[in-house]
């Protein structure tokens, strides 16, 4: 390839080794100091050499031209190279020498601040861990990986890793990034790997305790209440409850297991939930009148049919209304309602909200979020009291994530509780509904 300079030089040479000579004989001929026709003929066959001379160089030319723009359509613009760096989902930074941000991709900006490029990295990511990883990678040019935890505005778990970097296509004089820092988070990882350890712990303790109470029932019996009759009518009657516990609490695990497995097939029947509430209320109705409770249903007349799984959705509101009388003060009303919505807050589509209302002590702010985790009980003595095993709204929230509907809990102490179950119906748009995710929240 001809360097652009050696190009440049030729053409002033093809006008120097060209142009002029003609021009002098030009005027040599035009002076009388040379015949005219001597003149002709010498610049006539000049003409074909001249014009091959400028061909090739012009041919050059094109060939320099076409490299350059082949080398300049491969690397990428600045505002190209930003675009990548902005698509990457992984917080990225490019640090100086002085550990200050030289460039910063729009993962980083959003976790850190908008105001990031020039900025001391170490004081904006302000964990030991962190700074150490950053040293080390200037001292020894290796790169550092390292796990750190961010505490605001809420727990966060990262992968950080630091590695030496340079910029050859800096110009002169510019500064060039020493090292880029990414954060990979790994919180979603982290929180799964200790809901599986609260789980199995969570298992094992229920279980536990009721297989104690047997076995130590057991002994009674076969030592000090072999023979007394009252004593093992006792015993029998506490061992009684006690398996019924475990056989709940079996049930339930095998039920949510179920439930998990086929969360993401999305069900395909038409449910009349006028008749799912008939049947749930028509079950539930001589316990709550143990309790001198009543059960108040009031649905829309024009109520939709909504797509699910008839079984699923009884599940669903059997627990429901069987907490709301659980946790309900003697002699209230349970209110169930349901009505059509136009637009649903998570698929856009129309839909049916179903509301049970009970009439009780209420739940603290603070537990709300986590209603829906395995085992997690606001009053621990009093859901075991009840029969209660701890597992009853994670299963209704795992079927309202396959039906692609929303879980809403809203409560206010010493005045109830209300669970607002959203589901989609049969004229939401189909597309709408299978990618719309279901949301617990407060």
């Amino acid at each position: 390839m001809v360097d652009g300079r050696v190009l440049e030089a030729l053409r002033k040479w093809w006008k120097a080794a060209v142009v002029l000579p003609v021009a002098a004989l030009a005027v040599l001929a035009a002076s009388g100091r040379l015949p005219v026709l001597p003149v002709i003929v010498v610049t006539v066959s000049w003409i074909p050499l001249a014009a091959v001379s400028w061909r090739l160089i012009n041919a050059r030319q094109s060939e320099a031209d076409a490299v350059s723009t082949i080398a300049k359509a491969s690397l990428p613009s600045v505002s190209d190279a930003q675009m990548v760096i902005d698509m990457i989902p992984d917080a990225l930074v490019l640090l100086d020498e002085n550990r200050r941000v030289m460039e910063a991709n729009s993962a980083a900006r959003e976790l850190f601040g908008v105001r990031l490029v020039g900025r001391d990295f170490s004081q904006v990511l302000r964990h030991p861990t962190a700074v150490e990883a950053m040293d080390r990678v200037l001292a020894s040019s290796s790169i550092s990986r390292e796990e750190i935890t961010l505490l605001s505005p809420g727990e966060r778990h990262f992968v950080l890793t630091a590695l030496p970097m340079t910029d050859r296509r800096r110009g002169p004089g510019e500064a060039a990034p020493a090292m880029a820092i990414a954060l990979h988070e790994v919180t979603a990882l982290k929180r799964s790997e200790q809901l599986r350890a609260d789980f199995v712990a969570n298992a094992s303790h229920e279980l536990r305790t009721p297989l104690a109470s047997l076995i130590g029932f057991i002994e009674t019996l076969q030592g000090p209440a072999r023979t007394d009759p009252s004593a093992q009518e006792r015993f029998l009657d506490i061992m009684g409850q006690e398996a019924a516990r475990m056989a709940r609490l079996i049930d339930d695990l095998l039920s949510l297991s179920r439930i998990e497995l086929d969360e993401h097939v999305v069900p395909s029947e038409e449910v009349d939930l006028p008749d799912v509430i008939d049947s749930v209320v028509d079950a539930l109705s001589l316990v709550a009148g143990e309790r001198n409770m009543r059960i108040s249903v009031e649905m829309d007349g024009d109520l939709p049919k909504v797509i699910g799984d008839p079984d699923q959705l009884t599940q669903v509101f059997q627990n429901l209304v069987d907490n709301a009388i659980k946790y309900g003060r003697e002699g209230t009303v349970i209110s169930v309602s349901g009505k059509v919505q136009a637009r649903l807050p998570e698929t856009g589509g129309p839909g049916v909200v179903v509301r049970v209302i009970n009439e009780g002590e209420g739940i603290a702010r603070e537990h709300l979020p986590r209603l829906t985790d395995r085992f997690y009980r606001v009053d621990a003595a009093r859901s075991r009291k009840k029969g209660g095993t701890g597992l009853g709204l994670a299963i209704v929230k795992h079927i309202v994530n396959r039906h692609r509907g929303r879980l809403v809990f809203e409560s206010e102490l010493g005045v109830g509780t209300t669970v607002t179950v959203y589901l989609p119906s049969r004229a939401a748009p189909q597309a709408a509904s299978q990618s719309a995710k279901a949301v617990s929240a407060a």
